[in-house]
């Protein structure tokens, strides 16, 4: 199991609002898949972030691209 961790160096957590497209569309973290059996429950090749982004659904988001995701606040920031 890995860690995720954005281009800022903080780590990923469920429940993070972010924003993906340049910036343009907010989203919420709904799964970090880091384990080999998240990577074959979500079907995917390699680690990432899976985010809730309207008005596309559910966004996978590849650990090869940190700097793609920017995190907004957490949770408990609430």
């Amino acid at each position: 199991m890995s860690v995720m961790n954005y281009a800022t160096g903080q780590t990923a957590q469920v429940g993070d609002r972010v924003l993906i497209e340049r910036g343009r569309t907010p989203g919420r973290v709904r799964e970090v898949i880091d384990a080999d059996a998240d990577l074959s429950q979500w079907n995917v090749k390699e680690p990432g972030l899976m985010i809730e982004a309207a008005p596309f659904g559910l966004v996978f988001w590849p650990a090869s691209s940190p700097d793609a995701v920017v995190l907004v606040g957490r949770e408990q920031e609430l």
